[in-house]
Parts: structure tokens; C-alpha cells; sequence
């Protein structure tokens, strides 16, 4: 009985190791942009942790934020077999490459993703009191330092 109760207890303890070594983000180790991503998205959390959100507000956030995944998981289903090689044949002919169109195409994906970014952030800075926008703006500049 002792030893099922020690084999139990090593078994809890290995797959709760095993889960917070995995639970991180996926980054690999020289992945750089990965890396900076989730500094950026940590020190937003703690931004907003300081904010002393209602109960209100921090449902506001959070449905806003689900919301935002809906949207870019529709976005995504859209895309789907558009991405790396796939698309290229509509740039390219037996004359060559449509250099222009595939500036222009990229530059409107640029511009809407930019677009949908500061909705979403202006989206979020409506939800805060004018004294949390205030007390945001010191905090972000902080972090930048």
C-alpha cells in the first residue's frame, strides 16, 4: 500500500512537471520575433493587472478579446490554401511575374491587418476610465525604457 501511495504521488508530480514545462510559449530558442511577442504580450498583462479594472470592465476586455479570435479565426478559414506557394500562380504568367500586383496585394493585406489592429486597440482603450488611459500611458512608456 506504501508503495502504490509513493508511485501515485511520483506519477502526479511527473505530469505536473511535464505540463509546466510544456505549458509555455513555443518558441524556439532563436526565434527572436517569437521571443519579443511574449515579453510584449507579459508586460500588457501587468499593464493591465495595474490598472485596477472592475469586475465590468475586465468582462468588456474579455469578451472584446474573444470577439478578435472569432474574427481571425474566420480570417484564417478564408485564407485557407492562400498561403506560401499557393497564391502565386495569380502573379505569375508565361510573360513573368506581375511585380505590381503582388505589391499591391500584399500592401492591402498590410493596411487591413494594421487597420484591424488599431480598432482592436482603440476598441480597448474605450473600455478604460480616462484615469486608467492616464495611468496606461505612464505604465506602457515604462516599459519601454
Amino acid at each position: 500500500m506504501k508503495t502504490l501511495k509513493v508511485l501515485t504521488i511520483v506519477a502526479i508530480t511527473g505530469l505536473v512537471g511535464a505540463t509546466v514545462v510544456h505549458a509555455g510559449p513555443n518558441c524556439k530558442k532563436d526565434d527572436k520575433q517569437c521571443q519579443k511577442r511574449v515579453e510584449n504580450r507579459t508586460a500588457m498583462k501587468e499593464i493591465f493587472q495595474q490598472l485596477d479594472l472592475t469586475d465590468e470592465q475586465q468582462s468588456a476586455l474579455k469578451q472584446h478579446r474573444k470577439e478578435k479570435r472569432a474574427q481571425m479565426k474566420e480570417i484564417r478559414s478564408q485564407r485557407q490554401g492562400k498561403r506560401g506557394m499557393a497564391h502565386m500562380g495569380a502573379y505569375v504568367s508565361a510573360e513573368g511575374f506581375d511585380k505590381q500586383a503582388f505589391i499591391d496585394d500584399a500592401m492591402k493585406k498590410a493596411q487591413t491587418r494594421i487597420e484591424k489592429r488599431a480598432e482592436g486597440f482603440e476598441q480597448t482603450m474605450s473600455i478604460l476610465t480616462p484615469e486608467q488611459r492616464e495611468k496606461f500611458a505612464t505604465l506602457l512608456k515604462e516599459k519601454q525604457k
